[in-house]
């Protein structure tokens, strides 16, 4: 063990354990400290410095300054408050070594580190800690990575760069800034989707304000051609979709439970589990019982809802679309159509002709800048606009049923907030509000598709009756099986919703049973998921399962997201495996 050496004071008495150590009249010069093998004192580091004997450090004890040098190997920092133990003494000095609160730890601790040759101080041994605790190796290489990363973070807490090695998540920038979000609950997809189509309006109108018109008209063109390419590829999956032959209608895709009930104030309630976005991370096949008929498995389209309808104030527009270019077959298609309300194919078809159009514009010319200025002004286009984003970006409970509606949302998530954040970039700026938001969604997915590779997890950006809603779907698995030991499955969905607050779902299923807890905010929502669990059970038991309920208050249960703790726990090891639930329940 590395030792402090010749130590010296100023001439003023010590005190160790309430004893005068050594007395010493005025005018004395400094000489060694009088003190017995095993004593100890407590100290403050107040500097270290480095000469040609090698380093010395000033240490504060008992409000009086002693001088130590430092062997080799031996880091102190300034600022540290530490314990120190005699170790010898001859010579006119005495040898003194620091001392750590678990001294049978510490022995192995600190021969890791001198074996790594990283300098001994507090925070290299927190890490050394931190990593057995973690069941992190901590042979040379591992401590001298982990060393790195210390250095190159300093404003970031130990524990967090060694939860994240052990949870396999790398180690930058965007990554930490990510992790701290999750961890702190902050983390929702859809809260940035939010602030994006919020935000887009009130960029449009800042840049016309500060006279940039050509600049504000090119912000919302490069949109409108995104989305409307996105809406394309989206219909292009459902077609693909629909062609396919389902030969795997034994075969349960995704991870659902549905409790949909009726509450005059509170709205509809859907709870809906889904499998993660990454297919390596997320390939799951649970064969359905067999004493389910396949007809209660092909009749799934039959409970879909109907196209939702969208109601628009277009007095006035349709002179606006004409001004544009826009056909007249196109127009009279609107405006017939907006009696019962458009659906969405109404509004893709519009603005993909719009996008059309754009591409084609002559923007020197003064009439068609003012008509594209007065379209992309207009609020029945804004609301229009962002109800086709919302289409695209959030998910209805139904589209759950099949993680090939998950993974389909997520690539087109991610190519359009890339794309997005790269308009913003470019037109306003990264520091934008808007620049800032889109930023955050693309590296928001990115981190998502990286723990995507040692997780099931998912988030579920929800668009429900009256409210969007924010979901995490965590299946737990253990690393080296397909099933838990006792042959189960089981997963935790954790929803926020703005009238019901937060709900997690935990769900276990072996064979044909299935048991599922609710852990809920208060008593009323309880009563709420009483009411309706009636249609989640028939629905089981149209399919051969069985299911055992039970209800609580989250009191019960510690932090305010199950799943992402459940996760992010580096403590506890995966039991669970990644099989499937029946995704039409």
């Amino acid at each position: 063990m590395s030792n402090i050496t010749s130590v010296t004071q100023s001439n003023a008495p010590i005190y160790v354990n309430g004893n005068d150590l050594q007395e010493q009249g005025q005018g004395q010069q400094s000489q060694a400290l009088n003190l017995k093998n095993g004593s100890t004192i407590q100290g403050t580091v107040v500097s270290v410095t480095e000469g040609e004997d090698g380093k010395t450090a000033i240490i504060n004890v008992g409000n009086e300054l002693i001088n130590a040098k430092l062997t080799d190997g031996m880091g102190l920092r300034e600022g540290q408050f530490l314990n120190f133990m005699v170790r010898g003494q001859g010579g006119g000095s005495v040898s003194i070594t620091p001392l750590y609160e678990n001294t049978s730890v510490d022995q192995s601790t600190l021969k890791a580190l001198m074996a790594a040759g990283i300098e001994i101080n507090n925070d290299t041994v927190q890490m050394v800690k931190e990593m057995m605790s973690a069941s992190l190796p901590i042979d040379k290489n591992s401590l001298l990575e982990m060393n790195r990363n210390l250095s190159a973070y300093p404003n970031t807490s130990i524990s967090t760069l060694v939860e994240m090695k052990s949870l396999n998540i790398p180690i930058n920038d965007n990554n930490l800034a990510q992790y701290s979000s999750y961890k702190n609950y902050e983390h929702q997809v859809i809260n940035e989707m939010q602030n994006i189509m919020d935000e887009l309006p009130t960029a449009f109108n800042e840049l016309v304000a500060g006279g940039d018109d050509k600049g504000a008209i090119n912000l919302y063109g490069n949109v409108l051609k995104l989305f409307t390419e996105g809406a394309e590829a989206e219909a292009g999956q459902v077609q693909e979709e629909n062609a396919q032959v389902q030969d795997e209608a034994g075969q349960i895709q995704g991870e659902t439970g549905q409790v949909q009930g009726q509450a005059a104030k509170e709205g509809n309630i859907a709870l809906a589990a889904e499998g993660s976005t990454e297919e390596e991370a997320a390939t799951i096949g649970k064969e359905v019982p067999k004493d389910i008929p396949k007809e209660a498995v092909q009749s799934e389209t039959a409970d879909k809802d109907q196209s939702v309808r969208y109601n628009y104030k277009l007095e006035g527009f349709d002179n606006t679309l004409r001004n544009l270019g826009v056909s007249e077959k196109t127009i009279n298609n609107l405006m017939n159509a907006s009696k019962e309300g458009l659906t969405l194919k109404d509004q893709s078809a519009l603005l993909k002709e719009l996008s059309t159009l754009f591409e084609k514009a002559d923007m020197s010319s003064p009439v068609e800048t003012a008509a594209w200025k007065k379209l992309f002004s207009d609020d029945t286009y804004n609301k229009m606009l962002k109800d086709n984003i919302e289409s695209q970006w959030l998910l209805k409970p139904t589209d759950v049923e099949k993680k090939e509606n998950i993974e389909n949302l997520y690539q087109r998530l991610g190519n359009q907030a890339k794309a997005l954040a790269e308009t913003m970039n470019n037109t306003l700026g990264a520091e934008s509000r808007l620049s800032q938001s889109a930023n955050n969604l693309s590296n928001n997915l990115d981190f998502m598709n990286q723990i995507n590779q040692m997780f099931q997890y998912v988030q579920l950006p929800l668009q429900m009756t009256g409210q969007n809603v924010h979901g995490d779907l965590y299946v737990y698995k253990n690393k080296n099986k397909r099933m838990s030991e006792d042959g189960s499955v089981s997963a935790i969905l954790h929803l926020d919703m703005e009238n019901l607050g937060p709900v997690d779902v935990y769900v276990k299923m072996i064979d044909t049973k299935v048991s599922t807890n609710f852990y809920v905010a208060d008593e009323s929502v309880l009563d709420l998921i009483n009411d309706n669990i009636h249609i989640l059970n028939e629905r089981l038991e149209k399919r051969g399962y069985t299911m055992t309920v039970k209800m609580s208050l989250q009191d019960e249960i510690d932090g305010d997201d199950a799943a992402v703790d459940e996760m992010l726990n580096v403590m506890k090891t995966p039991v669970l495996s990644t099989a499937s639930f029946d995704a039409r329940a």
